[in-house]
């Protein structure tokens, strides 16, 4: 069983920081100014020996390599960044590492696929670093760098971008394939089409394929994963309760014996990853507002973490993940600390060496569940998020319309005159009416409904033959990447998202 830490390369000066957060920002800024809010929390963190390394050093990534082999750690999954047009941030680390080749330190990428922006910006899902060191802002929607996937030609450039270390002898393989997660899925409306793309690139290029795992995605199902990853800990606090707000601030606490129990419960189908939390405390990004996770301690660790080296040993996985290397900004880290030393890292040994005996317990636990369901707050959490993503979804769709965006300049301008729409829920129903106002031919629909739709143009049922026409816009949007698939088999070429649509 691999152990594969994630690892925050955010521990160098870069120009963005300096003139976002101040000059000299780093993550070791937030970690020494962080407060305590109450007795008990544990803050600040001091790295053992006040290590504040700069991870542009080489002899800092030989330690952490040397710790990593010391305590059976088999990788890590460092987190890669490429925005809007191939924009990048916080890539020295890893372009250092594929020319230090003696730093022998197995590695793979997660790409946090998220857009950076100030706290107070109005956009949904973004990564705010530190609110509490935010500089003044000329820029009126907050954003600071903007993620947004583009067409073949982006999706090229990145790849190769990603091939050298793809090719790396250090890089992670999972039958053969470099392993590549993917932080927000939910988030890309083309990531069906884009890993495709990626997939027939890597085989020109003498790969056997990707193995692609995503987060947050509830089902990999026709969107070209291989598999999913329960990314933690925001799966498990979807799913707990909170145990108190301090009068004083909004902070939140959770227990940590809480957090793991619903780690540890999660039931699952078939090609899905599981991850451990060290623990967990971002207040000093986030101050009062943050969420900190209390009673941590190494012997719990060891305990929990072995527990769940067993569990994903009964469904046949042979990777674990764990959150995190040195993510000392929220509270994760295997990293040795003045108050714990290398205890945490101790239990990782401990873990391997017992967890075979465990593994009965779960595969007996997994055998007495025939049908898996997900729990009743993962649905409602699920659901919730769905709902907002939609209405977020008409808020800026009807914001272009009084920009005067207009979606049919849009498809005219990519040579798309005749056009079908899949799905006539309120979305398909939207674009219906805004292009029938507009020299655009909506030629019909495609819907399970079929004649029980009250449509002035022809309606078709999903497998019936469907005419030729320049594209079709599925306006569904958590389907999207089984209707593709569905398209593609009955030979249509052009397919096209509404959300890919309204923001590419």
């Amino acid at each position: 069983m691999k152990v594969l830490a994630m690892y925050l390369p955010q521990f160098h000066r870069v120009k963005e920081n300096d003139k976002w957060w101040g000059v000299g920002f780093t993550e070791w800024v937030a970690v020494k100014k962080a407060k305590k809010i109450f007795e008990e929390h544990y803050q600040p963190r001091i790295p053992l020996n006040h290590n504040y390394y700069n991870l542009l050093d080489k002899e800092t990534m030989l330690w952490q390599a040397s710790l990593m082999e010391k305590y059976n750690i088999d990788g890590v999954c460092m987190y890669h960044y490429w925005f809007k047009e191939g924009r990048q941030i916080l890539e020295k680390p890893a372009e250092n590492l594929l020319k230090w080749t003696d730093v022998h330190m197995p590695f793979c990428f997660c790409w946090a696929n998220q857009t950076w922006a100030r706290s107070w910006s109005m956009l949904q899902n973004k990564n705010v670093w530190s609110n509490t060191y935010e500089q003044e802002d000329t820029t009126l929607d907050g954003i600071l760098l903007e993620q947004s996937y583009g067409y073949e030609l982006q999706w090229k450039q990145h790849f190769e971008y990603l091939l050298p270390f793809f090719k790396d002898e250090r890089y992670i393989k999972v039958d053969g394939k470099p392993l590549f997660l993917i932080y927000k899925t939910t988030e890309i409306s083309c990531l069906p089409e884009m890993l495709d793309y990626w997939q027939q690139l890597a085989y020109l290029y003498g790969l056997k394929g990707i193995y692609v795992i995503g987060s947050s995605c509830y089902t990999n199902q026709g969107k070209g994963l291989n598999a999913e990853l329960y990314y933690e800990p925001a799966e498990a606090f979807g799913c707990m309760s909170e145990l108190c707000r301090d009068n004083r601030t909004v902070v939140s606490t959770w227990e940590y014996d809480d957090l793991w129990e619903s780690i540890l419960s999660k039931e699952s189908l078939e090609n899905i990853y599981f991850e451990g939390v060290v623990g967990y405390d971002d207040t000093p990004r986030r101050g009062g507002e943050g969420d900190i996770v209390i009673h941590a301690t190494p012997e719990k660790f060891s305990h929990y973490f072995t527990e769940l080296m067993a569990k994903s040993a009964a469904y046949g996985n042979d990777i674990v993940f764990l959150n995190a290397w040195n993510e000392w900004g929220e509270g994760m880290y295997l990293e040795p600390d003045e108050k714990y030393g290398e205890k945490f890292l101790e239990a990782i040994p401990y873990a391997k060496k017992n967890y075979q005996n465990k593994i009965m317990k779960y595969k007996n636990s997994r055998n007495r569940i025939d049908i898996q369901y997900e729990s009743t707050e993962q649905i409602l959490r699920r659901e919730l998020e769905k709902n907002v993503r939609y209405l977020h979804i008409m808020e800026d769709w009807m914001a272009r319309r009084v920009k005067g965006v207009s979606l049919a300049c849009r498809l005219k301008s990519a040579g798309y005159k005749e056009i079908a729409i899949y799905g006539y829920g309120v979305l398909g129903r939207s674009l219906y009416e805004e292009l029938a106002l507009s020299d655009i031919l909506v030629k019909y629909i495609i819907d399970y409904k079929g004649e029980n739709l009250h449509t002035e143009v022809k309606v078709y049922l999903p497998y019936e033959s469907l005419p030729a026409v320049d594209v079709v816009i599925v306006s569904v949007l958590f389907e999207y990447g089984t209707i593709y698939r569905v398209l593609k088999d009955k030979g249509i070429s052009n397919i096209l998202s509404l959300e890919r649509l309204l923001y590419e």
